[in-house]
C-alpha cells in the first residue's frame, strides 16, 4: 500500500502544477475537505449551465477540450485574470467543463498538498433518474480511516436541490458510484443491464469498456478526456463485443478490483491499451496530442 499511496501522491502529466504562477496557488487550503470544494468555484457543467445562470454554453465548447491542469488555468486567467484559484469564480467568469474537468482540479490540488488522490471513471445513480449515468470523482486517502474515499467535487447545493441527494459528497456512499470495473463485472455477473450504462443515446457494454480502459489509465496517472479513444477502444465503438474483446475486458477490469499497483502498471502497459502520444477526440473528431507518459 505504501507503493501505492506514494505513486498517487504525486502528479502525473496532467496534473503537475509546478509550472503554475505561485499567485494562482496562493491562499489554497491545506486539508482535503477545503481542497476538495475549490473546483465546484472554477468551473460550471457544460449540460448544468442553465442552472447557474450561464446561457451560452453551447458557444464556448472548446473550453473542454482543455487536458492538463496548466491548459484549465490558463483558460480560468484567460477568463477571470491571475486570481487565485481559492477564490471562487461568478458563474458566467468559470470554465466550461464536465466532470472530468472538476475531478482533474480537484486531484492536482490533492497530490500538490501531498495527499494520495486519483480520479476515477464510471457512472452515478444520483442524476436524478434509475439509470446509471457516465461520471467521473475522485478517490483521495483518508489517513483516519485508512482507506481510500470516494468524494465527488462537481456536487454542490445547487446541484443537491436539482437532483435530491442526501449524502455528503465528500464521502459518497457504497454503491451511488461504480467504477467502470466495477460496473462492468456487475454485469458480466447478470446482475444489472448494460443499456442502463452510459450517456444519452451511448450506452452497453461496448461504451462500459471504454469506461474500464479509461479507468484504469487514470489509476496510472493519465487522466484522459470523457470521449477520448485509443487502440481497443477503437474497434469497440457502437458495436457488439467478440468473445476476445469481452475477455480481454474481464481481465483488466478484474486487475483493478483487485489488483496491486504493479498488477494494475501491469495490463495497462500492453499494446492497445497504454495511452500513446495522440488519441482521438471522439466527440469533436479530431486528433489530439498528450503527454501520455506516467
Amino acid at each position: 500500500m505504501t507503493a501505492d499511496l506514494d505513486f498517487s501522491a504525486t502528479p502525473g502529466p496532467m496534473t503537475a502544477t509546478d509550472h503554475i504562477d505561485p499567485a494562482l496557488l496562493a491562499g489554497l487550503p491545506t486539508a482535503a475537505t477545503g481542497l476538495c470544494k475549490v473546483s465546484a468555484g472554477l468551473f460550471v457543467h457544460e449540460y448544468m449551465a442553465s442552472m447557474y445562470g450561464v446561457p451560452n454554453a453551447a458557444e464556448r465548447l472548446d473550453e473542454l477540450e482543455k487536458r492538463t491542469i496548466g491548459e484549465l488555468v490558463g483558460l480560468l486567467v484567460s477568463l477571470d485574470g491571475v486570481r487565485p484559484l481559492s477564490e471562487p469564480r461568478a458563474p458566467a467568469r468559470r470554465a466550461i467543463g464536465n466532470c472530468r474537468q472538476f475531478s482533474l482540479m480537484t486531484c492536482a490540488l490533492l497530490r500538490r498538498a501531498g495527499i494520495p488522490a486519483r480520479v476515477r471513471a464510471g457512472f452515478a445513480d444520483y442524476f436524478g433518474s434509475d439509470e446509471w449515468t457516465d461520471h467521473w470523482i475522485i478517490e483521495r486517502w483518508d489517513t483516519d480511516r485508512a482507506r481510500w474515499v470516494r468524494t465527488d467535487p462537481q456536487l454542490d447545493e445547487i446541484q443537491r436541490q436539482q437532483f435530491g441527494y442526501t449524502f455528503d459528497p465528500m464521502h459518497v456512499p457504497a454503491g451511488r458510484f461504480l467504477t467502470g470495473a466495477e460496473a462492468w463485472q456487475r454485469c458480466r455477473r447478470g446482475d444489472d443491464a448494460p443499456q442502463r450504462f452510459g450517456i444519452m443515446d451511448m450506452r452497453g457494454l461496448w461504451f462500459i469498456a471504454g469506461s474500464v480502459i479509461r479507468d484504469l489509465a487514470a489509476l496510472n496517472k493519465v487522466e484522459t478526456h470523457v470521449w477520448d479513444i485509443w487502440g481497443v477502444m477503437a474497434q469497440m465503438m457502437f458495436t457488439e463485443l467478440t468473445e476476445e474483446q469481452r475477455t480481454l475486458i474481464d481481465r483488466i477490469a478484474q486487475t483493478v478490483v483487485t489488483g496491486s499497483l504493479a498488477d494494475i502498471r501491469q495490463v495497462y502497459d500492453a499494446e492497445g491499451i497504454r495511452v500513446p502520444g495522440a488519441v482521438t477526440s471522439h466527440r469533436f473528431g479530431r486528433t489530439i496530442a498528450i503527454e501520455a507518459a506516467a
